[in-house]
């Protein structure tokens, strides 16, 4: 079968359990023509669609993060131990475009520089081997979720996690919830953009393995 800097506070980090929302698909039966659009909302999508598609690197159009560049890209320096986990791995170093990425996604919200990453974390977690059978990611700071609109390590957690095809579940929050001990068994792939000291990574870990989990595999975009 097929983690800018540390945050501080993790080691509160405990389980709990968020069910996984139902998709809700609608489709339209009107044979009414769709209503007009105003025209500055039709540049405004057009301007959004070109940011999107600008390389984070060098700036050329085509696609968030060129071949050229993809291929100047560092491979990531080994990560520092985890305890508890079983194995860690990251896919770039941090540095270049790179770390570009990650501070677009995670200061700007720019959820297009998420797409290279997800791919780039998943073809590093496939080249180490994973025997996971649930991705979940690092719980982001309410504050900082809020005012991007959404927690940047779920992004990437989902993102891998339907790449390669395994269950995405929320299983960590900062504070309030105790471990239940019972409650979780087997691998769980643990998400993060960045990986520097590892003490964010080794405070999840431990959670969930206090919680269950038999093993935890650590998996970030960047080390330093």
């Amino acid at each position: 079968m097929v983690p800018k800097q540390e945050r501080a506070g993790c080691t509160s980090l405990a389980i709990s359990y968020t069910p996984n929302p139902p998709v809700v698909m609608f489709a339209s039966k009107s044979s009414q023509p769709p209503p007009s659009v105003d025209l500055m909302e039709l540049v405004s999508a057009a301007v959004s669609l070109v940011a999107r598609s600008i390389c984070t690197g060098c700036g050329a159009g085509g696609a968030t993060l060129c071949p050229r560049c993809e291929r100047n890209l560092l491979p990531a320096p080994p990560l520092p131990s985890v305890d508890g986990s079983s194995s860690a791995v990251a896919a770039w170093q941090y540095a270049g475009a790179a770390r570009t990425l990650v501070l677009d996604l995670k200061l700007t919200g720019r959820r297009a520089a998420a797409a290279p990453m997800i791919v780039a974390l998943a073809r590093a977690i496939l080249r180490a081997g994973t025997s996971a059978e649930v991705v979940t990611w690092v719980p982001g700071r309410r504050r900082d979720t809020r005012a991007r609109g959404f927690n940047h390590a779920e992004l990437l957690g989902r993102g891998v996690a339907e790449t390669l095809g395994l269950d995405a579940r929320t299983l960590l929050r900062r504070r309030g919830y105790r471990p239940d001990q019972a409650a979780l068994s087997g691998a769980i792939l643990l998400i993060d953009d960045l990986v520097t000291t590892g003490a964010t990574a080794r405070a999840c870990t431990m959670s969930l393995r206090r919680a269950g989990a038999e093993r935890v595999e650590v998996a970030a975009v960047c080390s330093v």
